[in-house]
């Protein structure tokens, strides 16, 4: 079991409070059942996350791949993985995960490559090289049209 640090230990930092804010935070914490300074400390924490490792992140996954396997309904616990594969490959791109700067730029550079890939594919499914709507010089006139003014006989 981790040992607790020693209060000596902790790093330690006053902070000026507005008027009123000190009543406020002893009022919520009071009714979580919390010091005031364990209520800060709760609400920073959520705000200025510690960073997670490559490593921790890599654990993460794999027990999501172990619970995958276990599941009963796989296509959820498919679309989780991806998920959390995403937002890792993200975060290692965006250096919120550290890791080694050739590794990271590596990362970066095939995120980029696949989501260029995948707005390309995108396009492919949904949009049409014949829809006139496509195109900026589309006026609206059908040239191909029966009543096109070009198709109708001069007198």
């Amino acid at each position: 079991m981790a040992k607790k640090q020693l209060v000596k230990d902790q790093d330690k930092f006053i902070v000026r409070l507005p008027d009123g804010m000190r009543e406020r935070i002893k009022a919520k914490a009071d009714r979580a059942g919390m010091s005031m300074n364990e209520a800060i400390v709760w609400v920073l924490e959520r705000e200025f996350p510690a960073p997670v490792t490559l490593e921790e992140r890599l654990h993460d996954l794999a027990n999501l791949v172990s619970m995958l396997k276990d599941s009963k309904d796989p296509y959820e616990g498919v679309e989780a993985l991806i998920a959390e594969i995403e937002e890792t490959v993200d975060k290692i791109a965006s250096d919120k995960i550290p890791t080694d700067q050739r590794f990271s730029r590596m990362v970066y550079d095939r995120l980029t490559y696949w989501r260029e890939l995948e707005l390309d594919n995108w396009r492919d499914k949904h949009e049409s090289p014949f829809d006139d709507e496509n195109w900026p010089s589309y006026s609206g006139d059908d040239p191909f049209a029966e009543d096109h003014p070009s198709e109708k006989k001069k007198d």
